[in-house]
């Protein structure tokens, strides 16, 4: 089982642009887009990166779907796609939004491609303006200390609101934990 947890936050700005978008298909398929660099076409580049998660191309393999959304939205978009199961996290990113683990004590970049997964190896996937306001340390500090994705992603927000108030730009994250399903 994949716990998960989605944080969305318009920071200061007047609109949220980012999107995180999360599939069922049977395995948790997600996607995080930063469209801020986009300016004017930030919206619409949102909704046609919502539109291809949500269609049947989520079937195809992450690195087509990367391909497909890459056919279809500004070059500057920044994003990232993964799929997820108890065993192994398949992913592909682009730019600013990326992730990071928690293996065996030890934080580390998510690689784009598969990863093997055991249980409670802890993931989170979030735009560079989120990850800017945490130390590595801190990450790994506050995943290890928490028994669930909200409580970890709790911490980081906290993290982030002493030093901003939330006031800056969108912050868009996911934290996941793999749970054994035994």
């Amino acid at each position: 089982m994949i716990e998960y947890y989605i944080f969305k936050h318009k920071g200061g700005q007047p609109q949220y642009t980012d999107a995180i978008v999360s599939v069922p298909n049977p395995e948790l398929s997600m996607g995080i887009i930063a469209s801020e660099k986009l300016g004017e076409n930030a919206q619409s580049s949102k909704k046609i990166f919502s539109e291809i998660m949500r269609s049947d191309f989520i079937t195809h393999e992450v690195h087509e779907i990367a391909e497909e959304v890459d056919k279809h939205i500004n070059d500057k978009a920044e994003y990232m796609i993964f799929r997820i199961t108890d065993t192994t996290i398949s992913s592909m990113r682009k730019g600013g939004v990326y992730g990071k683990i928690v293996k065996n004590g030890e934080l580390k970049v998510l690689p784009n491609g598969i990863l093997h997964l055991e249980d409670e190896d802890r993931i989170i996937c979030a735009t560079e303006e989120f990850f800017s306001f945490l130390e590595d340390e801190e990450i790994l500090v506050d995943s290890l200390f928490a028994e669930s994705c909200q409580e970890w992603m709790s911490y980081m927000v906290r993290r982030i609101s002493d030093i901003n108030w939330l006031s800056g730009k969108n912050l868009s994250a996911v934290t996941l934990i793999v749970r054994s399903s035994e």
